[in-house]
């Protein structure tokens, strides 16, 4: 709240100096804080579901896809996947990953406590060390938690790491999912393995594309926020920071990026088990999560926010769709223009006055 009401502060001190004089600027301050509790109120009883819709892929016409969901910008869960179309879901077994890509080099995250991407206590935005391995030899990491109790490997690379690392099994996967392709108009920019377990946690960020998330082996638990949420998620921008090799122990250990780096916008909390006392703007927040199972996909709209947990030993593809930046990004950048949580994109003198 403190963080809100000075930004509250800064846009009516610069909007007071546009509007006639006849608007106090005490005024201009109530209509922003009764405008954001009415945002919250709309967000919550006319967008967000109280629980994501599951319908079986098979069901589901691309224009009921188009009107229902990407117009709407509504997540839904496409059930019953088809085993032709999706081989690997009764494939990929152990001892078929093993023999098929085994000896592959791929990139792994190593995290120190399962954590990529977060803030940590210092205040540093920390990003995983990403370290090349045989998959073999991750999946070793992966199934002995023994070996690797002092850190936690996730595959998690993106960056269209299935078509780049491991090319090997896309014959078991679409190359797109035509539902996709039909409502976003175009192909995949990028399809991306995951295999994780529970001790890995992707914290809440959000993505500009159309993400349709597939489950091959597992399940994942996301906790999704529209855009709309932004003002309450408590973002602030940190000093970037990276995990690297203590020289002596082997232990990762955060070590800042340098004076030089630019600051990063992120959300410090866990908004599946939020803070209600250290994070108070959330409870304006509209969440609801959702469980994805084997042979089941969900469509993430673009923009919205997600933080993602597996449950046990966890594989997925995913395809990211680019998205239209049109009326709907415009809108929330606004949002958070007059949330003040694009800040650090103003560079003139001007603007650095009312910072």
């Amino acid at each position: 709240q403190p963080l809100l009401r000075q930004r509250f502060s800064q846009v009516v001190c610069s909007a007071s100096r546009c509007m006639a004089a006849s608007t106090p600027p005490a005024a201009l301050e109530q209509r922003l804080g009764w405008s954001l509790e009415r945002l919250a109120e709309n967000t919550c009883h006319l967008w967000v579901p109280q629980t994501v819709p599951r319908r079986p892929i098979g069901s589901v016409t691309a224009l009921e896809f188009v009107r229902d969901f990407v117009a709407a910008s509504q997540p839904l869960v496409l059930t019953e996947l088809p085993l032709d179309e999706w081989p690997c879901l009764h494939r990929w077994t152990n001892q078929y990953l093993l023999g098929v890509v085994g000896d592959k080099q791929v990139s792994v995250n190593m995290t120190a406590g399962g954590l990529g991407d977060f803030v940590d206590a210092a205040g540093l935005f920390v990003k995983p060390l990403e370290e090349q391995m045989r998959f073999a030899d991750f999946w070793t990491l992966l199934e002995d938690r023994e070996l690797g109790k002092r850190e936690v490997p996730y595959l998690s690379r993106q960056n269209d790491s299935l078509r780049e690392e491991l090319p090997e099994l896309l014959k078991d996967v679409p190359n797109a999912v035509s539902l996709g392709v039909a409502a976003f108009g175009n192909e995949p920019e990028a399809v991306n393995m995951w295999i994780g377990d529970d001790r890995s946690m992707s914290t809440c960020h959000k993505d500009h594309y159309e993400n349709l998330y597939a489950v091959v082996q597992g399940e994942k638990i996301f906790t999704l926020l529209p855009p709309t949420a932004a003002p309450f998620l408590h973002e602030r921008c940190y000093p970037p920071a990276h995990f690297e090799r203590d020289s002596a122990t082997g232990a990762l250990v955060a070590v800042p990026d340098g004076a030089e780096s630019q600051n990063v916008p992120w959300v410090p909390m866990d908004v599946a088990k939020p803070d209600a006392e250290r994070y108070p703007s959330f409870a304006k927040a509209s969440a609801v999560e959702v469980r994805v199972k084997k042979g089941e996909l969900l469509y993430l709209p673009a923009m919205w926010y997600h933080q993602v947990a597996q449950a046990g030993i966890t594989i997925a593809v995913n395809y990211w769709h680019d998205m239209q930046f049109g009326h709907a990004y415009i809108s929330h950048q606004l949002l958070r223009d007059i949330a003040g949580l694009n800040d650090f994109e103003r560079s003139s003198p001007e603007d650095a006055e009312t910072q």
